[in-house]
């Protein structure tokens, strides 16, 4: 069954234009208890405002898009004009609390190239994180509120803005994801506490929190007048923060555990990359993750690059270590490039909104395009001069740039964690093929994959053909959806294709409990109700001894670290055709999530007016072949039948 259609399936981000199973039944639920409510119990005739309306309705009165509004990307007619004044001073309000990154970026060049194009910069930016979230909390009746949030967008959790909210409207600093006040602005560490961090509020001159302290800034504040620094309000300059705190704990692992390991109210161990570091021969050698994945190589222990923290005035601070703010993971844009990596000259360009309207892909602002381009063709009124469309095309030459070192970057961190070995060959004759590969964590801090496992696509892609080119046997092949052909295939739960009963991968399952006993595989973490609406809530029961939650739990399947599996296929001999050399093509790819997941959510709509198929195309095209390798066997013929008399059929028939 196909799950994405483009031209249907553009929906406003959190609309209720498509009411799934869920909605339908919670609606039914909730009207059934409230007449009987109505029925049986009655009310004073005042109630006050605070009264007025529960906090679930003014959840669900933030999460729902009016139908009226424009969809996300598109400029309504009151987009063009000037933003009203009471707006641009609370924006400026806001900043003076919590500080942008394009802000820091003025003194810290570095840190904030790599920050940018980083997973932290896109935390919040993620179509498929906002739309996951949106669609946990439809649910789970809303009762999951900000928790995805608040890891998300630190800023934007401070704030107290709406978690449901399209990116295109919230503040600046809380579209930054995890931004440099995330880290830099904390004055203790909460441990594992799944998010939930105060930030210290206050503007640029307020003290942030680092590993050094604050004896080379108070070498640049004893020389104010050759940095041209000011530290005071209201005075004219290049302001500075007064002092550098200095923070031990931001250096630790610890600090990583206040995200990176996370438990849902009702016990589910969600992530456990912390914890599963702490068990590690990493953490027993006092290795830590910043030693990982802020050093010179992504994913190893490779030490640290060492020069200026800051160009203050374009003269450089003394040299100390420098840790790299890039911190490479699995994951990969999936929006316009006008939009992420963050860039101090596209925000001054256009908005984000006018971006969306950049067709960067018909090829606006360049020659070959522009040459030829029809004098009556209409474009949007932002990029009528040709001349924008080439600054705007300048810019995105920056993007593009910084997005293939972040590709880069990626496949070290990935090809750092997994190794595949050579084909060991078990069976090579006219009976059949057997062969295996041995896949290894190379990494001893945690599992690979780590974090959230049950998202991460890790496979291994088999192809054995004959001397003609056919296919005669396929293993992690991906169906129309671009799903492997698991369980949770669609094309696969319809009977429209078979399941690939050789695959091998790497990504865990997420195992509800079902209302009679027994479990069934989910993609979302919530068990499927029958007759109740669902809500979350926390355990009533100590965990100590069961360690999980009893309703939901994730069947690993990650290699422990420094661990290894071997993965083994067979191609019985009837599937050969008697045109040999048959040849296999053996891919180890990585991915950031599979498409179902972009599947099970769609009726949430994506921001910026992206189609569910847009996205989940996008992310089927940042899957990465780590390692590959053919294999030719010497098996020539077909499957060898044994030759019976007609004595000797007639004895076996009736033995």
């Amino acid at each position: 069954m196909k799950l994405f259609d483009k031209r249907k399936d553009v929906l406003v981000l959190n609309s209720n234009v498509e009411i799934n199973s869920y909605s339908l039944r919670t609606w039914v639920m909730a009207t059934l208890v409230f007449m009987f409510i109505i029925s049986n119990v009655s009310f004073p005739s005042v109630v006050s405002a605070s009264e007025d309306a529960s906090m679930m309705s003014d959840k669900k009165a933030a999460k729902m898009t009016s139908s009226s509004e424009a969809p996300a990307g598109e400029v309504s007619e009151g987009d063009d004009a000037a933003v009203d004044a009471s707006e641009e001073h609370k924006s400026l309000f806001i900043e003076s609390r919590y500080p942008s990154a394009t802000t820091c970026a003025t003194c810290h060049p570095k840190h904030f190239k790599e920050w940018s194009v980083s997973q932290h910069a896109y935390a919040q930016l993620s179509p498929v994180y906002l739309s996951f979230s949106s669609f946990t909390n439809e649910i789970t009746s809303g009762t999951n509120g900000d928790f995805c949030f608040r890891c998300h967008s630190p800023v934007g959790a401070n704030m107290g803005e709406s978690p449901f909210i399209s990116n295109l409207d919230r503040h600046p600093s809380s579209r930054e994801g995890i931004t440099c006040i995330a880290c830099h602005r904390l004055t203790k560490v909460y441990n594992k506490r799944s998010g939930r961090l105060a930030i210290l509020k206050g503007d640029l001159l307020t003290p942030v929190y680092g590993p050094s302290g604050s004896e080379e800034l108070d070498r640049v504040l004893d020389n104010t007048d050759e940095f041209k620094v000011v530290t005071e309000k209201g005075k004219p300059g290049r302001k500075i923060h007064t002092s550098v705190v200095k923070f031990s704990a931001i250096s630790s692992s610890t600090f990583c555990a206040q995200c990176h390991d996370v438990t849902l109210l009702n016990g589910f161990r969600l992530e456990e990359a912390f914890s599963e570091y702490r068990m590690s021969p990493a953490a027993a050698r006092g290795v830590t993750c910043q030693d990982c994945h802020m050093g010179k190589v992504q994913g190893v222990p490779s030490g640290y690059e060492y020069g200026p923290a800051a160009v203050i005035g374009g003269k450089e601070t003394k040299s100390r270590k420098l840790t790299n703010h890039f911190f490479a993971g699995p994951d990969y844009p999936v929006i316009h490039p006008g939009l992420f990596p963050f860039n101090v000259e596209a925000q001054e360009l256009a908005t984000m909104r006018e971006w969306l309207e950049f067709d960067h892909e018909a090829g606006w602002g360049t020659d070959a395009f522009e040459d030829k381009v029809a004098e009556d063709m209409k474009f949007p009124s932002r990029w009528e001069s040709v001349d924008d469309r080439y600054d705007a095309r300048e810019v995105l030459n920056v993007q593009f740039e910084q997005l293939k070192f972040a590709r880069g970057k990626r496949l070290e961190v990935l090809k750092n964690g997994y190794k595949m070995g050579k084909t060991v060959v078990v069976q090579d004759d006219n009976d059949g093929l057997r062969f295996k590969v041995k896949v290894e964590n190379l990494t001893d801090g945690h599992n690979a994959p780590t974090g959230f496992a049950a998202e991460r696509l890790v496979f291994i892609q088999v192809t054995v053909t004959d001397s003609t080119g056919k296919a005669i046997f396929k293993s992690g092949d991906l169906d129309p959806n671009g799903d492997v052909r698991d369980h949770e295939s669609t094309y696969v739960h319809n009977g429209e294709v078979p399941l690939d009963d050789q695959l091998f991968d790497l990504r865990g399952r997420i195992l509800v409990t079902n209302s009679r006993g027994g479990e069934r595989e989910v993609v979302i973490p919530v068990p499927y109700p029958v007759t109740t609406i669902p809500f979350l809530r926390p355990t009533t029961r100590s965990l100590i001894l069961t360690g999980e939650s009893p309703v939901e739990r994730i069947n690993r399947r990650s290699l422990a670290p420094l661990d290894h599996r071997w993965a083994e296929w067979k191609v019985d001999g009837d599937l050969l055709t008697g045109k040999g050399p048959y040849k296999a093509k053996i891919d180890f790819i990585a991915g950031m999530a599979p498409a179902n997941l972009v599947g099970a959510i769609k009726g949430q709509g994506f921001d910026y007016a992206m189609s569910a198929q847009e996205v989940a195309e996008n992310v089927a095209a940042g899957y990465e072949v780590l390692y590959s390798e053919e294999v030719t066997f010497k098996a020539d013929g077909v499957a060898k039948v044994a030759e019976m008399s007609f004595l000797d059929s007639i004895y076996g028939f009736f033995k």
